[in-house]
């Protein structure tokens, strides 16, 4: 944000060993002293600012954005959006993200015909960004089985103490080329006794990215206005009491002229998303005492995606082919909105003792949250011509429905950790950690559901589990680790796996209907983390190899017969979640950062960076790929900065081909109407991007970039793992051709 923009130093790297992570055990603490793969990104980097889930992606080994373009499936009704964030082959619902350790809401969808994505989060607003990676659900519990993403916004108090100022603030302005995208951010943070407050607001405008290529995007524009506000109240040294407000608002207005035909006039829509929360927290720290860190949390939290589509098409009427057909226009309305609230609180203590001879630091707590969900949809259909409302039927389903029941998931747990140094030089730090993690899923029918569900009850779901971990660290050398990671893992069924519900039994040729899983059993993981860091004068470098083995993997929506096989409404395609029963992903990453000027002093001031990350996927019950994981990817930067008055870097972005398909995963999205899809594998693309700053005084900084200079056409993996390749309108889903952005930065 503006008013920390100079609390940070202009060469602040991407991925540093000692930044201080919160994620990787819930304990402050230098990243180079966890057992686990994380890394610390500060949004307000001057090489690489983050307005997206995307930007955090860029740079960073092992992790990508999945994005949905809009009119993609065979029934399309999404928005463009960031489907999910994939950490190391595993996104969706598979990866916890937390604001503030707050949970966010799921992703939901109905294969590639329905989606409400992750994106409920203005970048903006937050100091840092943390990337951890591999099961978490020792720390987290549920859904943290991929991994966790976790914004940390600032603490006031501890911002003005570290700048040593009384009041300071900032405003920022910027523009991107690709979506001609403003955004206008301005911030500010002031203390008064023991009273300290800060606050953020931001305005982002916006419309759809334009592809690099002759075929057009669906246009869409979207406007973002987000703020946070933090209060602290420091009673004595050692104690703050706080309250934070956060509100997020995006709206998008989308058309869909990619849908045109001989018999669909076209397709406009509206979408609102909403977010907001409160959270009062209590922390008392002190460097003494078995009660050393006391942190205590109760949020309540509310977010909301409403959507409103209005079709226009020609509509068949009469006996089916071969009889001649007679079209007749149709205005089709449908509004729908998916919620999440609740509440949410923990309580965790950090100790020191000495046990056993032995120094420990050991942390303990409870975790507890209740949120309520819901899915609602209306639909009406009135005469195209004369504008007289009709019915509330499509397809079979009478509306308004619900396509999942109106659920209550409640989560409470135990968790205790252990950091013991196992010899007395303090070389080898074992940890241990253990949750006790129950979950229950309690569903609520009702006659909207039942417009679906057709006489099927719903299923809930209440599982408990333990989940362990295990690390170790050794401390070769004062520049010197090595780290080594175990990890169980666990994932809950949603609500959607276990009762999202979608019929089409009047529509030919395939008639198909879900149905629930009472038997759907909970994913699990065994992960295995090993790696080594170094901080030397010459280099700083960070590797490691990771294996995971997954169990009761679970597969959404997966037919229960060939859905080629001839349908009827009486015998139709059943679609139901399964459990796949044994799936890995094993890979490698690294990163390497050179200070060049450590070996030639004329190039003082000049870094040479690289990061790579390599990672294969197996369905080993199936024998084939898993398409969720990321091919490989290595970034390589040079940059130059003298001091504090500018700096430059030329990032090299090579993304190789996906060598690795499983060619079938598209056949299960196929209407049967011929020819059969084929999965399309975009080629592997080197791209280049030149970015720098300027300080043109101490308060004003100027920083911006050119992005893909080479002018190159391509595709990313996980935006397009689900199109055939003999689509008309592949170009529409590649990314922007050479495009710029630009930042000014006042601070005061």
């Amino acid at each position: 944000m503006a008013a920390t923009a100079r609390a940070q130093t202009a060469t602040d790297p991407v991925v540093a060993l000692d930044e201080i992570t919160v994620s990787a055990t819930r304990i402050a603490q230098p990243v180079s002293d966890v057992p686990a793969s994380v890394s610390v990104i500060r949004l307000n980097d001057v090489f690489n600012n983050v307005s997206t889930l995307r930007d955090l992606a860029k740079a960073e080994p092992g992790v990508s954005v999945p994005v949905s373009f809009g009119a993609t499936g065979n029934a399309p009704r999404n928005f463009p959006t960031a489907r999910s964030f994939n950490i190391r082959g595993l996104d969706g619902n598979r990866v916890l993200i937390q604001v503030d350790g707050v949970r966010q809401p799921e992703q939901f969808t109905f294969g590639n015909a329905q989606l409400i994505g992750r994106d409920y989060f203005e970048p903006s607003l937050y100091r840092t960004a943390e990337i951890l990676k591999g099961s978490a659900s020792a720390l987290y519990g549920s859904d943290a089985v991929g991994g966790v993403l976790s914004f940390i916004s600032p603490a006031p108090s501890a911002l003005l103490a570290e700048t040593k100022r009384d009041v300071m603030g900032g405003l920022s302005s910027s523009y991107a080329s690709s979506t001609q995208e403003w955004t206008h951010t301005g911030s500010a943070a002031g203390r008064s006794g023991a009273v300290a407050a800060l606050a953020t607001a931001t305005h982002r405008t916006g419309h759809e990215a334009e592809p690099n290529g002759t075929y057009k995007a669906d246009p869409s524009s979207f406007t973002i206005d987000a703020g946070l506000f933090r209060v602290d109240y420091t009673p004595a040294k050692d104690q703050v009491l706080f309250l934070t407000g956060e509100t997020f608002t995006k709206k998008t207005d989308a058309a869909f002229p990619s849908l045109i035909s001989a018999t669909f006039a076209g397709q406009t829509g509206r979408q609102r998303i909403t977010r907001d929360r409160a959270t009062l927290g209590y922390d008392f720290a002190t460097t003494s005492g078995y009660f050393r860190n006391v942190q205590a949390r109760l949020s309540w939290q509310g977010a909301k995606v409403r959507e409103i589509y209005e079709t226009r098409q020609s509509i068949p009427v009469g006996p089916p082919p071969p009889a001649p057909q007679t079209f007749v226009p149709r205005l089709r309305l449908r509004d729908s909105d998916f919620r999440n609230r609740g509440l949410s609180g923990s309580v965790q203590v950090e100790s020191a003792a000495q046990l056993g001879g032995r120094a420990h630091r050991i942390l303990w707590g409870v975790d507890g949250s209740e949120t309520k969900q819901t899915r609602y949809e209306d639909f009406s259909q009135f005469d195209g011509t004369t504008g007289a409302f009709l019915n509330k039927v499509f397809v079979g389903e009478n509306f308004p429905l619900k396509r999942i029941p109106d659920g209550k998931v409640s989560r409470y747990a135990f968790f205790a950790q252990d950091e013991v140094n196992l010899d007395a030089a303090q070389r080898f730090i074992g940890t241990w950690g253990l949750r006790f993690d129950h979950y229950r899923l309690g569903v609520s029918d009702d006659a909207l559901y039942q417009n679906l569900a057709k006489g099927t009850p719903p299923v809930g779901f209440q599982e408990w589990a333990v989940a362990p971990k295990l690390g170790l660290l050794w401390r070769v050398s004062a520049q010197e680790t090595f780290f080594a990671r175990y990890h169980r893992g666990f994932r809950n069924p949603t609500n959607e796996d276990l009762n999202g519900s979608i019929v089409n039994l009047t529509t030919p040729p395939v008639f198909y209907r879900t149905k629930p899983n009472p038997a759907l059993k909970a994913e699990t993981s065994d992960s295995f983390d090993f790696g080594m860091r170094a901080r030397r004068p010459g280099a700083t470098y960070v590797i490691s190899v990771f294996y995971n083995a997954y169990e009761n993997f679970i597969e959404t929506f997966s037919p229960t017969r060939d859905p080629q096989l001839p349908s009827s409404p009486t015998d139709p395609v059943v679609y139901q979640s399964k459990n796949i029963n044994r799936a890995r992903i094993h890979g490698a990453e690294a990163t390497v950062e050179l200070p060049l000027g450590h070996y030639e002093k004329s190039l003082a001031g000049t870094t040479w960076s690289n990061s790579l990350a390599w990672s294969r996927g197996d369905n080993l019950e199936a024998g084939k790929p898993l398409n969720s994981v990321e091919p490989l990817k290595w970034v390589s930067a040079l940059s130059y900065s003298a001091k504090d008055s500018w700096g430059v870097r030329l990032t090299g972005t090579t993304h190789a081909r996906q060598r690795r398909v499983d060619s079938g995963a598209i056949l299960a999205l196929w209407d049967g109407r011929p020819p059969a899809p084929v999965q399309f594998v975009p080629a592997g693309v080197t791209l280049l991007d030149l970015t720098g700053y300027v300080n043109v005084s101490k308060n004003v900084r100027l920083s911006g970039g050119l992005y893909n200079v080479t002018d190159r056409q391509y595709w990313y993996w996980q935006d397009v793992r689900e199109l055939d390749r003999g689509r008309a309108d592949l170009q529409r889903f590649s990314q922007p051709g050479m495009n710029a952005r630009v930042s000014l930065t006042l601070s005061f």
